[in-house]
């Protein structure tokens, strides 16, 4: 029977796992609440820099034997940034998670960022960020964030800009470390074959060494902006992006918004990709979106087509954003109901998407919540209620973004033929 619980210890870190009897492997990793959202202008990106530099050696391992360590056993160590978390985490066998909690932990707590890895390092951060410049499906998104929330935080990209990773050195490092990654603000998380009250053994060993300062409170709020923006280049498509201001992870009309983003362009039934791939052949690539944070969110379309036919594309998604405020078939909002709760279903035979919910839940509500509870919160879910967050959200106050050799001209006029401008 699988269980999840959620344990605070005195320290602060909280400590939640999830018990998958079934499972010979375990995932288990370390959340830290700081991410994007964290960071100062001056020093955009630290966080996803702070995450590649942690595993690039401690007072007691060299980058080369934390890999060798993990490796030996048959896991595997990963790591990400997201706008309001940084997570490092690993993959095991049961028998192995002692060993994966001690790297962990060490990685986390005794870094020494050596000025030649830092070097390296920094040199790979920089590529990454010139691979997702040359990626137009990738920087439009980067792009459409910016628009959206311009000149906060919240806008910023992850992964920053060449000129500041340029510049950030190990004294920023470890200021932002020190201010962030103290036991107050960690979450300690694992799935799969585990039991409880064996980590909360290994949390006296391990856990207790974290720092306990107190973790500044990030209370800045975001204001969504929207406007436009074209990146012009030379490529056989032009990718776009129409986008909206969203609701909030704690928003009442958080499972409201997932289901009519799905209604919308969440699969192959979907309205968007019936009308524009299936019955028109007007693009390969054609979904809506939305993304959640503590604060404030996104709604959005994403689609690309070659450049003549951007104008009968954007028509078309114009279009549908409007036909959603009209009839709501019984039909297909239950299959979009249905993709719901299989998806959720799904998630529950993955331990690492098992770890990942228990983490969002505990990061959000400080709290586990049942899986009934959730299904409760989908089947509620009625047509007027999307019509009514429709129209809402779906106004003249848009995000257009385009990358590609048309700008933004021709899908204006389509938002402003369905009054959406």
């Amino acid at each position: 029977m699988s269980k999840a619980v959620l344990t605070q210890l005195d320290n602060g870190i909280r400590v939640v796992t999830k018990n998958m009897e079934n499972f010979e492997s375990v995932v288990l990793g370390y959340w830290i609440e700081a991410g994007g959202v964290c960071e100062h202008e001056s020093v955009c990106g630290i966080s996803h820099f702070l995450e590649h530099m942690a595993f690039k050696g401690t007072t007691s391992r060299s980058a080369k034997k934390i890999t060798e360590e993990i490796e030996s056993v048959g896991g595997y160590l990963n790591a990400y940034t997201s706008k309001e978390n940084t997570a490092f985490h690993a993959k095991i066998l049961r028998e192995d998670q002692r060993l994966a909690i001690d790297i962990l932990s060490d990685i986390l707590q005794n870094p020494t960022f050596p000025a030649e890895e830092t070097e390296r390092e920094r040199n790979v951060v920089l590529q990454e960020i010139s691979q997702t410049q040359d990626t137009p499906d990738d920087i439009i998104f980067d792009h459409f964030q910016n628009t959206a929330f311009s000149n906060q935080s919240l806008g910023r990209s992850i992964l920053g800009s060449a000129d500041i990773v340029s510049r950030l050195s190990v004294d920023n490092l470890n200021d932002y470390r020190s201010k962030y990654y103290n036991a107050d603000n960690i979450i300690f998380a694992a799935a799969g074959r585990v039991d409880h009250n064996e980590l909360l053994r290994l949390a006296d060993e391990y856990f207790s060494k974290f720092k306990t300062d107190v973790t500044p409170v990030h209370d800045e709020q975001y204001q969504y902006v929207g406007g436009s923006y074209s990146d012009i280049r030379d490529l056989e498509q032009t990718h776009i992006i129409i986008g909206f201001n969203g609701v909030s992870s704690l928003d009442e009309d958080y499972y409201t918004l997932a289901i009519m983003s799905s209604l919308l362009g969440g699969g192959m039934s979907s309205r968007l990709f019936q009308e524009v791939r299936e019955k028109r052949g007007l693009a390969y690539s054609v979904y809506s979106f939305s993304s959640s944070y503590r604060k404030n969110g996104v709604f959005g379309i994403y689609a690309a087509t070659s450049n003549d036919k951007l104008a009968e594309l954007s028509d078309v998604i114009a279009c549908e954003l409007t036909k959603i405020h009209g009839d709501i078939l019984e039909a297909e909002l239950n299959r979009t109901k249905a993709q719901f709760k299989a998806s959720l279903t799904m998630a529950g035979e993955s331990n690492s998407a098992s770890c990942e919910q228990i983490v969002h839940q505990s990061l959000i509500f400080n709290r586990i919540i049942d899986r009934s509870e959730i299904l409760q919160k989908i089947n509620s879910v009625t047509a007027s209620d999307i019509k009514r967050l429709a129209t809402k959200i779906i106004s003249p106050a848009a995000s257009v973004v385009t990358v590609g050799k048309s700008d933004a001209e021709s899908v204006f006029k389509a938002l402003e033929k369905y009054d959406l401008k």
